[in-house]
This record gives C-alpha cells, sequence and structure tokens, in this order.
C-alpha cells in the first residue's frame, strides 16, 4: 500500500522562498553602522596616509574634501575616502609638499550627524588635530 504523505517539491519550494525572503529582510535591519569615533579615526588615517605618501616618496599630494568623500592626489598616487550618509566637509583643498608640511593654517569642520568637528592643521607643518 502506497500512502502520499509529506510535501511537494512545489510546497518545498515555495517555503524555502519565504525562509529567503524573511533571512534577507532581517539581514539588512540588524546591520552594524559605524560609530562617528570610527569614522573620525578612518578619516584621520587616511589624511596621515596622504601626508605619509607626500613625505615617503617626495611628491606633492593634493587632498579635496567635498560633501561625500575625501580624495588625494599626486603624481602617481591616488586615493579616496567615502564620508558617512548624513555627514560632510565643506569644499576645500589642502596640499603637502614634499616634506608633508602644508601653507599655512587651516581649520576644516566635518559636520556628523550628532556634532561638529573640527580638524585643525597647525601653522606650516602637517600636524593636525581635532577637536
Amino acid at each position: 500500500m502506497l500512502t502520499n504523505k509529506g510535501f511537494t517539491l512545489i510546497e518545498t519550494l515555495f517555503v524555502l522562498m519565504i525562509i529567503c525572503i524573511l533571512s534577507s529582510l532581517s539581514m539588512n535591519l540588524h546591520m552594524p553602522r559605524k560609530s562617528e569615533e570610527v569614522s573620525l579615526a578612518e578619516i584621520e588615517s587616511f589624511i596621515r596616509e596622504a601626508q605619509f605618501i607626500a613625505m615617503n616618496q617626495k611628491v606633492t599630494i593634493t587632498l579635496q574634501f567635498s560633501s561625500h568623500q575625501i580624495t588625494y592626489h599626486g603624481s602617481d598616487h591616488e586615493g579616496s575616502y567615502q564620508l558617512p550618509e548624513n555627514s560632510y566637509f565643506e569644499t576645500h583643498t589642502l596640499t603637502f609638499n614634499e616634506m608633508g608640511h602644508i601653507k599655512g593654517a587651516k581649520t576644516l569642520t566635518y559636520h556628523a550627524p550628532s556634532k561638529n568637528y573640527h580638524f585643525v592643521f597647525q601653522i606650516g607643518s602637517g600636524a593636525f588635530y581635532v577637536q
């Protein structure tokens, strides 16, 4: 005696499709976001990388700050850093010479969702800190 107990192939595929859709929705809802401290550390590291390339390779590196990203470029080097959502810099250009120095002091404001941070570049040197 043969009985037809169990699920058909179509019923099984339908259940698997529903499980896949629900799992993909739950993964997107629980993706961790970067904290502002992590973003600040990444921006500082990116600027120091550009300065290091200028000093190490003895080339001029130009940093361009825009509303959505920071980019640097020199003779043989390029890089970019995408800013997180809801954060931006005012448009500005900064140049590191072959010694890693800049011309004059500058303060750039980074507008993060909860607070504004000031990147203060000291006069003549490429040294900077964040307030």
